[in-house]
C-alpha cells in the first residue's frame, strides 16, 4: 500500500482530493504513448488509493486478498489435529537418561 502512495509522491495521509490532483499531474507527464509501464503503475496506485473504504482495507489488511485469507482458512482446516498425550514416569526417566548419554 505505501508503495503506492511512493508511486503517486503522496504521504499516506493524503486526502481525496490530493491523490486525484496527484493522479491527473502524474498520467499528463506520463502519457501511455510516451511511457508505458510508468503510465500502469500509476493508474494502479490510483485504482488502489482512489476510494477511501479500499484505502482503509488495505491500511488494516496490508494489501492481502480475500483469496489469500480463504486459502489460509482452508490450510488450517486441513491441518491435522494436535492431540496432547500424558507422559508416563517410565518414560520420563527413559528421556533422562537419553539426555544424560547425550543422545
Amino acid at each position: 500500500m505505501l508503495t503506492y502512495y511512493l508511486t503517486l509522491g503522496l504521504l499516506s495521509d493524503a486526502s481525496d482530493e490530493d491523490i486525484r490532483s496527484s493522479y491527473i499531474r502524474l498520467v499528463k507527464k506520463h502519457t501511455p504513448e510516451k511511457d508505458p509501464e510508468r503510465f500502469r503503475q500509476i493508474t494502479e496506485a490510483y485504482e488502489a488509493l482512489k476510494d477511501k473504504r479500499e484505502r482503509v482495507k488495505g491500511k488494516i489488511f496490508g494489501g492481502l486478498t480475500v483469496r489469500d485469507y480463504e486459502n489460509a482458512l482452508l490450510t488450517l482446516a486441513k491441518a491435522p489435529e494436535i492431540r496432547r498425550r500424558r507422559v508416563g514416569l517410565q518414560e520420563l526417566f527413559e528421556a533422562e537418561k537419553k539426555v544424560e548419554k547425550g543422545g
